[in-house]
């Protein structure tokens, strides 16, 4: 059997264990009554109020891009403790790993399967919210002319609503890596969702003290952190344009992805760590 038949039945066996977690389904589903009460309030809003303002076609999938900018990172963790970290929670890792498979497969089969579940939500999406702006447009322009179908808009709305779905594959492979550093689901969770709220916190705050108090760009020193590198993929930079970063994204994520496959590869798993 070749390699890409051996990954392939791989990320079949980990989708048919993973489809019948309670957990993943209800995160699936958490988010996507997110999605839904972001579109659904977003429409019923402009419907009850008489105003000038009015979202075109293609502004939809922009309200849905501003939530999942801002859960992607923290479903990426989540869904890294959830596909990944479980099985040294569980123990099961010994069982796979003894079926003679090598290890680098293992994690890169669980960590594909993965990223697959993120485009495909993010694929789902796009096409709700698109579906949303086509039917609501009419309601909420209060006789504005506009073009459903212009191309730049819908082309430059895609593009921004894309650019969250590297955002949280990096994030993703960064969990993976702390669960195979702690050897547990929930170092690698807790780890995972503690770095995200001192990036919340820290940047903003640091950036404004030495903005007021030393008269200092702090952005310019922490552009190329992940912090900044995501941010300004998705457009949350001010200088440069939000592709420049996704050079710096890709290789931030493949750092992870290799780490985490060479401490799995490396180190004992122990069963049972939670």
């Amino acid at each position: 059997m070749t390699s890409f038949a051996v990954m392939t039945n791989t990320i079949r066996w980990e989708w048919f264990r993973l489809c019948r977690r309670t957990e993943f389904w209800v995160i699936l589903g958490l988010l996507a009554l997110a999605v839904v009460g972001t579109l659904v309030v977003s429409a019923g809003v402009l419907r009850l109020i008489q105003s000038d303002f009015f979202i075109p076609p293609y502004g939809y999938p922009l309200l849905v891009f501003e939530l999942l900018s801002r859960l992607g990172p923290f479903l990426g963790i989540i869904l890294a403790g959830t596909v990944f970290g479980s099985d040294y929670g569980w123990g099961t890792f010994r069982p796979l790993f003894a079926r003679g498979q090598p290890r680098w497969q293992v994690v890169t089969a669980k960590l594909a399967l993965a990223a697959s579940i993120l485009a495909a939500v993010w694929v789902a999406s796009w096409l709700l919210a698109a579906a949303v702006g086509l039917v609501a447009a009419d309601a909420s322009t209060n006789g504005v002319e506009i073009m459903p179908w212009d191309s730049g808009g819908w082309v430059e709305s895609a593009g921004r609503f894309a650019s969250a779905w590297p955002v949280a594959i990096a994030y993703l492979l960064l969990g993976a890596l702390l669960c195979a550093l702690g050897r547990s689901t929930a170092f690698g969770l807790g780890v995972g969702i503690a770095v995200l709220i001192v990036e919340s916190i820290a940047y903003p705050a640091a950036g404004a003290i030495s903005q007021l108090a030393l008269d200092v760009n702090l952005g310019d020193y922490t552009r190329w952190t992940l912090w900044g590198t995501t941010r300004g993929l998705m457009g949350r930079d001010d200088e440069f344009g939000p592709w420049v970063f996704l050079p710096a994204v890709v290789a931030y994520a493949g750092v992870f992805a290799a780490l985490a496959a060479l401490v799995t590869e490396r180190r004992d798993v122990s069963s049972g760590n939670g």
